[in-house]
């Protein structure tokens, strides 16, 4: 094997969560380029289905199972679903997520609650389900997105921002329990530009290109490179640990608008 060979992921069964746009599908895409079959997962079906069928014209084998990543028991059928049709599961990744512009003096209870379910617990259902089938094959990686914001001051951006902190101490927590055979990390991402963060962004965009040493925003496929790493082989070292990929803005507080 050459050195790029242990950055393939040949015939891996990947899961990714919130598959049906921006980083979900960009990430999607890339496993499938780099050899993996895919689980495409999200609530919005015809989303999944038009991502799952652009990885089968890429040659590789796809799925799309609707779930909400919310309900243990839809995440249970998804997870069996997958087992079933590849036999395996080498790959999770919890990207399904929201976050939504409100200071924490005009958060609701029911935004401040439905954050907090969706981005952390979510990831929490997800890796307990994908965990269990890795551990009886004695292999997995567990990837899950989270943000510089659950390091930083999100400001304006409080659920948000508590449920990332709490998504990257769920990594390092789970990274120890379920070690040696299943791998847990974690990917913080700056300020990616995608249709979906556009309308948060644009206000700040001109000062966060400013502020960022790299001087652009990132994109989905900065992201989906960085989980092609820590899905395969090159880094089987590494667990439990938060990999920023942010341009280099890692420290600043994040302030929208």
């Amino acid at each position: 094997m050459s050195i790029l060979d242990k950055f393939a992921l040949n015939d891996k069964v990947a899961i990714v969560t919130g598959a049906g746009r921006s980083i979900g599908r960009g990430i999607a895409l890339a496993f499938a380029e780099a050899g993996a079959d895919v689980v495409c997962t999200a609530r919005t079906e015809s989303e999944i289905e038009s991502v799952a069928s652009e990885i089968r014209n890429l040659g590789r084998k796809a799925i799309a199972v609707p779930c909400d990543v919310c309900e243990a028991d839809q995440v249970e059928l998804m997870v069996k679903r997958a087992a079933e049709e590849f036999g395996r599961i080498d790959i999770l990744v919890n990207n399904a997520g929201a976050g939504y512009l409100k200071p924490a003096l005009e958060t609701s209870q029911r935004a401040w609650e439905y954050q907090i379910r969706l981005n952390l617990t979510g990831a929490f259902l997800c890796g307990k389900a994908a965990a269990k089938v890795m551990l009886q094959q004695k292999s997995g990686s567990i990837i899950n997105i989270s943000s510089r914001s659950g390091d930083q001051p999100a400001v304006g951006m409080i659920a948000y921002g508590v449920s990332k902190a709490g998504m990257n101490h769920l990594t390092r927590t789970m990274a120890f329990e379920l070690a040696p055979h299943v791998r847990v990390n974690c990917i913080s991402p700056g300020a990616i530009w995608t249709e979906t963060s556009a309308e948060t962004l644009e206000p700040a965009k001109d000062r966060i290109i400013r502020g960022t040493p790299l001087q652009r925003m990132g994109t989905p496929e900065d992201i989906a490179l960085a989980a092609i790493y820590l899905a395969s082989p090159a880094s089987d070292w590494v667990t439990g640990k938060i990999l920023e990929v942010d341009g280099g803005i890692y420290g600043q507080i994040f302030k929208p608008g």
